[in-house]
């Protein structure tokens, strides 16, 4: 015979969240996994009423209502949660009635799958198929254009010998030659987007990496404060150098570009805590650390957040559109992720969340996340 104390055991379980919420709309019980979801332990749920659990979801709390009232079963497909701290997560949720024998439902039973890493999953899944379908399409361009710009480089340099002999003005033929080598640079770039980015890592330290690329824009925009906030307890990371150098270098000229007069960048690192790593796909089993670069511009428009990071749409009149996708692609290459995230005041800020190893031995345990 199965007793209450094997069936509690059983449902702390399951992976879906378990609500039981009476005719009152108080919350009598939840499993382990609701006391993850909304991060309190079982005893501290207890007692809350629906509208206080879900009281940024409105249609979840018609439902509930309707269950008592109705006597039907519910469920809300690929539902995002709004209310904290769930908001920004995706879920399957059936609401079922629980009926005395003969008499009206005097309980509802609520179930919750969170289903946000397996979303991101597909999407990042159907975004990488996209991203080597216009790669190859880049690529195809790429060297298509290639071929007579080389023809036309070299006719160039010809007609340019000849004017040097000839001692007239070569001037003209130099800002050609600017031109051409411009293009040169968007095709390398064009041609990184067709082919995987493996990377090379080495054991290094990241703030010394960071010095070295604010020293470089302190020089190039003197009239801005640089300023950085680093945690000295971060070890050392395990990534490809070179390839981090190219992501920070583009994400701190975006930040200096976008500044006003005397305005400042800002540079923070610090350890990133497992929740941090909700509604991503990223493994919050293992260690990361997380660099924070942020502007006093004028931010990025919520309606554009969407496409930063995909190849060819830029918000600048000059930009190509491919150093923020670049960037993303590298990170991702790492195991890591970047993303916007917008500031409380004013200006953007992009975090970067890095693994603090490429080996599978940074695994933190239960203790340490707890």
């Amino acid at each position: 015979m199965i007793t209450n104390k094997d069936s509690t055991n059983l449902l702390d379980q399951l992976r879906q969240a378990v609500l039981l919420i009476d005719a009152r709309g108080k919350l009598v019980y939840c499993n382990e996994a609701a006391s993850l979801l909304w991060d309190r332990d079982s005893s501290r749920l207890k007692g809350l009423g629906a509208d206080s659990l879900f009281e940024q979801d409105p249609q979840i709390l018609i439902r509930l209502q309707q269950v008592l009232e109705d006597e039907k079963e519910y469920q809300l497909s690929s539902y995002e949660l709004q209310t904290p701290p769930l908001q920004n997560r995706t879920a399957e949720i059936v609401l079922t009635p629980l009926r005395k024998s003969g008499g009206n439902p005097d309980h509802a039973l609520i179930t919750l799958l969170e289903s946000t890493r397996f979303n991101h999953a597909r999407k990042r899944e159907r975004e990488t198929e996209l991203a080597r379908d216009v790669g190859r399409l880049m690529s195809t361009l790429a060297h298509e254009i290639q071929n007579p710009l080389g023809g036309i480089k070299g006719m160039l340099q010809l007609m340019e010998r000849e004017l040097n002999q000839s001692e007239m003005d070569t001037e003209p033929a130099k800002m050609m030659f600017s031109e051409i080598e411009r293009i040169e640079r968007l095709l390398k770039q064009l041609l990184m987007h067709s082919h995987p980015m493996p990377i090379h890592p080495n054991t290094f330290n990241l703030h010394e990496l960071l010095d070295m690329i604010l020293s470089f824009e302190r020089s190039s925009y003197p009239d801005l404060r640089f300023i950085a906030y680093y945690d000295a307890s971060l070890p050392e990371i395990e990534a490809d150098r070179d390839k981090l150098h190219q992501v920070f270098l583009n994400l701190l000229r975006n930040a200096s570009e976008a500044c006003p007069p005397d305005g400042r960048v800002r540079v923070l690192t610090r350890h990133c805590a497992h929740w941090e790593l909700a509604g991503t796909n990223l493994d919050p089993g293992r260690r990361y650390i997380l660099v924070s670069i942020e502007d006093e511009g004028p931010g990025i428009p919520e309606e554009l957040r969407k496409n930063i990071f995909k190849p060819l749409f830029s918000t600048k009149k000059q930009g190509t559109g491919l150093g923020l996708s670049i960037s993303f692609r590298l990170v991702e290459s790492h195991g890591g992720q970047l993303r916007y995230h917008p500031n409380d005041t004013q200006g953007a800020c992009f975090q970067v969340i890095l693994p603090e190893s490429q080996t599978a031995s940074d695994h933190i345990s239960k203790s340490e996340l707890g």
